[in-house]
This record gives structure tokens, sequence and C-alpha cells, in this order.
């Protein structure tokens, strides 16, 4: 294959995406996993959006959204006042996230498997390694 060796020789590179659905409704991705996790480590749902840059309204309604969709809390907040307020994840929230990245991590293994499945076989052997020039 002539253009496999093209795309290769221009450092070609796979991109995939993770998310969840319930019910066919996408209710948690990257993005939201990012929020929970900025979330968590400020214990501020207005730290989160100064740190990922999304606004604090809109963080508010995605984290409306996951709760309604799945009909649990993932993040208890409290209210400012005189000593400020905050924002904790649950431990549901907690197990979404790491069941997301068990997920991602899991695919981009399947993804970069079937890349090299793919492409590699059309690197020069002068590019490949001993251990995979000697591969049937």
């Amino acid at each position: 294959m002539k253009l496999a060796k093209i795309l290769i020789d221009k450092d070609l590179a796979v991109r995939s995406k993770v998310w969840l659905e319930l019910n066919g409704r996408p209710f948690f991705g990257e993005g939201r996993y990012n929020i929970l996790k900025s979330i968590d480590r400020h214990g501020s749902i207005t730290r989160a959006a100064e740190e990922t840059g999304v606004s604090y309204r809109k963080i508010r309604g995605a984290i409306y959204l996951m709760e309604k969709i799945i009909g649990m809390n993932l993040v208890i907040r409290s209210r400012g006042g005189a000593v400020g307020g905050g924002a904790v994840i649950t431990e549901t929230a907690r197990e979404l996230m790491s069941l997301f990245e068990k997920q991602e991590k899991g695919m981009r293994k399947s993804v970069d498997e079937l890349y090299r499945q793919t492409f590699e076989q059309h690197k020069p052997l002068y590019e490949l390694t001993d251990n995979e020039a000697t591969k049937p």
C-alpha cells in the first residue's frame, strides 16, 4: 500500500474519543471527567471553572444533567458566606471517574494495537527494530 507508507512518513497518528451514554444519551466524557477532577482537587466549582476554562454556569448545568441522567449525586455543594462555600465529589463520582479511566485506557490500548497492525507493517525494514524485523 503506497498510501499507508506516505501517511507513516508524514507522522500519521490515530486519535479516538471515549464517552459514556445511558439510554442513548451521552452524559460523561473527557471534559466532564476533567471538571470533576478539578472540583476534587480544589474543593470548589469556581476554582474548577477557572482551571478548566468552562464557565461556572456551564459546570453547574453539566453536573445537574449528569446527576439527573444517572439519578445519583456526583457533587455535594455548600453555599458561600462568611466562611466560604465549597464542593466535594461523592464516592459515586469517584467510581464513575475510575470506570471511565479504565474504559478510556482500554480503548486507547485497543486503538493503538489496531493502528500498529494496520500501519506499522508498511514501514521499511530498515526502520524496524530487530524484534519487529524478525516477526512473521
